[in-house]
């Protein structure tokens, strides 16, 4: 019986420490996130004159017109050439097949 009423006394010596140090802290502090909250200021930018907004919506739109244009001329140069029916190999088949119908006897 006296081990584990040692042990029992031991426990307890280390536990009222935490004990007391969790009474002491009190509700009210602030976390340190409340204390940002608190001291947080707001930041009111000045309005943009409409000029200067008419003039960047301008330029944008000129960067974006830019930007088509030069993907339609890369379009245009990769578009691979067009080749002209006569090479097609369906086509050149197709001729030689007739040709050859047309020169073997009928029987």
């Amino acid at each position: 019986m006296r081990p584990a009423s040692t042990a029992v006394i031991v426990s307890l010596g280390m536990l009222a420490p935490a004990v007391a140090l969790a009474q002491a802290a009190s509700p009210t502090t602030e976390t340190e996130l409340q204390q940002e909250m608190r001291h947080r200021r707001v930041i009111v930018r000045p309005a943009t004159p409409p000029d200067q907004v008419e003039r960047d919506a301008e330029r944008a739109a000129a960067e974006v017109q830019d930007r088509e244009r030069e993907q339609a001329v890369a379009r245009d140069l990769t578009r691979p050439a067009q080749r002209p029916p006569q090479s097609d190999q369906d086509l050149k088949g197709g001729i030689q097949t007739r040709r050859l119908d047309n020169l073997l006897p009928r029987r």
